[in-house]
């Protein structure tokens, strides 16, 4: 047991993803355009790291601030250091869950074989430290093509309310779109907790690695996405296929096929995933498969079937279950 894949459906109405501005007042969403048609997207940081950093912010209470108890090396025209690291990543979840990558100074002390120690005017030697995030996200690309409607809009309520009389008034285009999106996460489970580029390896408790696994599936069902202060939808699940495996590897990340002709998504491509790599629930593994009443699915999944939720909630069962044989003590 150790990696964590699932693969989801989720559902915007609106403007999730937007690029900049190209000229003059429109603003288009990101487009990726194949031979089958163009398709709208979202990136990694927009469908998932951000909102769930977001997240852990408001409802777990955890603290992000600027971390000056790293040392981290001040650059021109910069005087904080920047924000997410407090620690490394047996003492802080956000530096554990998303990585890092800083230049830090040194600790300053006596030279060796000196009797001087080092004056605050002589320039600290610095060093690079990163941590790649366990935590993978794909992009999120929408299964149903993209239709191409303008949401046409104006700033006139906010030009009345500065009392500048009129001045400022513009008239605006912003692209439109309702759609599923799909995307997978993957969590490497025997890298949370444990920091390795320190001068010693150290590790977080079992207990707190278990916390921060279940801090992020918690939470999944609950993100909510805004742009420009509007809601335009939520990480709730309509589907969702994956589990916990011996091996690390994103098996369903291609498993959602939208059938143009029936509105639908294969349930077949995902049954053929589950045979070709002998996928099912074990003592070393779990496949869940989640659907919500009303999701368009042409036909049936050969593995038991749950509510989204219920079936994340399985997943943290089963890692809280099996949490000795995940972080085995040395």
């Amino acid at each position: 047991m150790r990696g964590l894949t699932l693969t989801m459906v989720v559902k915007f109405i609106g403007t999730p993803s937007m690029g900049e501005g190209l000229s003059g007042n429109i603003n288009p969403m990101k487009v990726l355009s194949t031979e089958l048609g163009d398709f709208p997207y979202l990136s990694p940081n927009a469908i998932l790291k951000q909102p769930l950093m977001e997240y852990f912010v408001k409802e777990k209470k955890w603290e992000l601030k600027f971390g000056k108890n790293v040392n981290i090396a001040p650059k021109k025209g910069r005087e904080k250091p920047p924000l997410q690291i407090t620690g490394f990543a047996d003492k802080d979840p956000y530096a554990d869950i998303f990585g890092y990558l800083f230049t830090r100074k040194k600790i300053k002390g006596k030279q060796e074989g000196s009797n001087s120690e080092e004056t605050d005017t002589q320039e600290a030697p610095e060093e690079t430290r990163k941590r790649k995030s366990p935590l993978g996200v794909s992009y999120a690309i929408g299964l149903m093509g993209f239709k191409n409607c303008l949401d046409y809009r104006s700033n006139l309520g906010l030009v009345e309310l500065s009392g500048s009389k009129g001045e400022g008034q513009m008239i605006f285009q912003r692209e439109i779109d309702m759609n599923y999106f799909v995307y997978t996460l993957s969590l490497d489970l025997q890298k949370i907790g444990k920091e390795e580029n320190k001068d010693k390896d150290n590790e977080a408790s079992t207990d707190e690695k278990l916390e921060r696994v279940k801090a992020i599936l918690e939470a999944i069902p609950y993100i909510e996405i805004h742009r420009n202060g509007a809601l335009v939808g939520t990480l709730r699940p309509h589907l969702v296929v994956g589990g916990v495996f011996e091996r690390k590897f994103s098996y369903f990340i291609d498993s959602i096929v939208w059938d143009r002709d029936k509105k639908a998504v294969r349930a077949k491509v995902i049954n053929d995933i589950i045979k070709e790599y002998d996928l099912k629930s074990d003592e070393n593994n779990l496949l869940v498969f989640g659907l919500q009443e009303g999701f368009p699915l042409d036909g049936e999944v050969n593995i038991k079937v749950q509510l989204p939720k219920e079936a994340i909630d399985s997943i943290a069962k089963f890692i809280s279950d099996n949490k000795d044989k995940i972080w085995p003590k040395p």
